[in-house]
């Protein structure tokens, strides 16, 4: 693995974090040490894993994975959506080399960093007593955190390229945040090229291999308006007589942010349709609302009849409707991000008070919060002005900054991300990772909460037909028991809005080892769009599913049939 900053902007100092997850042999990978105290990283910026810990599992226990025919790898480049979530959570917890998990043992072990090489040693401080205290000197006790084989890594198929983009999610910064962290799609995407020019610039294999884009989410924007840039770049670069900066054949997204309205409304419309709301209930909000939830105005008959309705389903996990909702007790807050903590009764029963209606509004429209101004924080007019009194401000970031706004502040409800926030918080790990010290960029959250980001691309309907047009390969998959962009909303923008042309039949199950791992069928305009449910799975399908993940990524890199 190799792993560093690509400067963005020289002006800035902007930068961007990566991670480069190179496709492994069999073999490739071995356990680490209790609390990944093996992980390290040399001179050459590789991040490197040593052995020790547990007997190394067999990686392809659980799937016979033919390697394929070329000695060449296909590179995947990952964008976690949000947006401003850091792509090391789907590192962690989706589809890296490395599963993580907290060892099994009562004993604690305090990690410190040997000299100055970045190698980890371990302290054993006794017996855990359930709780994170201070050592002797005001060291923290830290829990042992077991890095093993991840089975279904999608570097059984290809290398995977991980970046925090923009600057200010996850291990990326600005030496000006006065100005980066009030930034868009547009510049998020322009600051994504230039990293791309930077990364094959110094790995020049990634520019000659088969290249695809993948993401989840808000990462539903990301990926085809990247592709989209990316065909117009290389086209440029043609014209010019240069190669192309990548070598693009297609693009993943995975319960895909991509029609404000179409998803927006399917909220609502898959929790009727999972019996969570009763039939009067949802003959008066249909009525109420015209059936137009999204865009719903406060004190209006349709925003009282949703929020009755909503407070009702607040202790549901909506990004998975089939798992427990993670919450954050009064005695291990500490260890649980603010983006992660939720507040209100969790005992499932008795009386319940209402909630506020900011915190519903944080947790019920996200991800489309802040095309609709909530939750309504600005920046300041005085920060603004600053911003618009600098002459040296890179062009294109200046002019509209007092409109700007709101800050994210976008909460990640039920997902508990406390072995993330234990290890990419520990010094030698961030060493080992070439990240920035805690003095530059601060604590790493799953999620930014330094951004203010306008999310001004409200269809990307027309772009995934021009995408396909211009001979992109397709994959549009959706975990079936997602709530957040349900995949009955990704279902009616593909097949009563897009003109992506015929399919080639009714949707028909696709098969893993004998059983239906989901429902599937393929658009034939231009070079294809296949569009896959994943049954069972929520809104990170490769956390919930990751078998059928890894499969549906094979499958789709060597355009095999599913």
């Amino acid at each position: 693995m190799r792993a560093g900053y690509i400067t963005v902007s020289e002006v800035s100092d902007r930068r961007l974090w990566y991670l480069v997850a190179d496709r492994e042999d069999s073999g490739d990978l071995q356990n680490t040490g209790p609390g990944g105290a093996a992980v390290a990283s040399n001179d050459d910026g590789d991040v490197v894993s040593g052995g020790g810990g547990a007997a190394a599992a067999d990686a392809d226990a659980t799937y016979d994975w033919p390697k394929p025919g070329s000695d060449v790898a296909p590179v995947i480049l990952w964008l976690t959506g949000g947006p401003g979530c850091s792509s090391l959570d789907a590192f962690i917890y989706e589809h890296g080399p490395f599963k993580f998990s907290y060892a099994a043992t009562t004993a604690t072990t305090a990690t410190t960093v040997n000299g100055d090489d970045g190698l980890a040693e371990e302290e054993d401080v006794g017996d855990r007593d359930g709780a994170d205290t201070k050592l002797q000197g005001g060291q923290l006790r830290q829990r042992a955190v077991l890095l093993e084989p991840n089975p279904h890594s999608w570097t059984k198929v290809a290398t995977v390229i991980y970046v925090d983009s923009p600057a200010g999610a996850g291990m990326s910064y600005s030496g000006r945040p006065e100005v980066d962290y009030h930034t868009n799609d547009e510049y998020t995407i322009s600051d994504l090229v230039v990293f791309l020019q930077g990364l094959t610039e110094r790995y020049p294999e990634l520019a000659t291999a088969p290249f695809f884009l993948a993401g989840e989410s808000y990462g539903g924007v990301f990926v085809p308006l990247l592709a989209q840039e990316l065909l117009r770049v290389n086209r440029k670069r043609r014209e010019d007589g240069k190669k192309p900066l990548v070598n693009l054949q297609g693009y993943s997204v995975g319960n895909p942010v991509t029609d404000d309205v179409v998803d927006g409304n399917a909220q609502l419309f898959f929790a009727a349709d999972m019996g969570y709301v009763d039939p009067p209930s949802w003959r008066r909000m249909r009525a109420a609302c015209d059936d137009m939830f999204w865009n719903a105005t406060r004190d209006t008959e349709c925003w009282d009849a949703q929020s009755v309705v909503k407070d009702d389903l607040w202790d549901l996990n909506w990004y998975d409707v089939l798992d427990p909702c993670a919450k954050a007790d009064d005695d291990d807050a500490a260890a649980m991000s603010s983006n992660v903590a939720m507040s209100g009764n969790s005992n499932g029963g008795g009386s319940r008070q209402r909630r506020q209606v900011s915190e519903l509004e944080r947790l019920f429209f996200w991800p489309f919060t802040a095309r609709m101004g909530y939750p309504p924080s600005q920046p300041s007019s005085e920060s603004a002005s600053a911003v618009e009194d600098q002459p040296d401000v890179e062009a294109g970031r200046r002019g509209s900054r007092r409109l700007w706004g709101p800050q994210l502040r976008h909460v990640v409800p039920c997902m508990d991300r406390r072995i993330a926030l234990d290890w990419l918080n520990r010094a030698e790990v961030r060493s080992a990772l070439r990240a920035a010290p805690f003095s530059v960029v601060g604590e790493w959250q799953p999620c930014s909460d330094v951004l203010y980001y306008r999310l001004d691309t409200m269809d990307l309907v027309p772009v995934h037909e021009d995408l396909v047009r211009q001979g992109l390969r397709a994959l549009v998959y959706s975990g079936d028991h997602d709530m957040v962009v349900p995949h009955t909303g990704t279902r009616k923008w593909l097949y009563d809005k897009a003109k992506l042309g015929s399919t080639d039949g009714p949707l028909r199950p696709w098969m893993l080892h004998g059983q239906i791992a989901g429902f599937t069928a393929r658009f034939d305009a231009g070079a294809g769009l296949r569009f896959a449910t994943v049954k069972g799975a929520g809104h990170m399908v490769p956390q919930s599913k990751p078998l059928q993940a890894l499969h549906l990524l094979r499958t789709f890199i060597y355009d095999e049939e599913l």
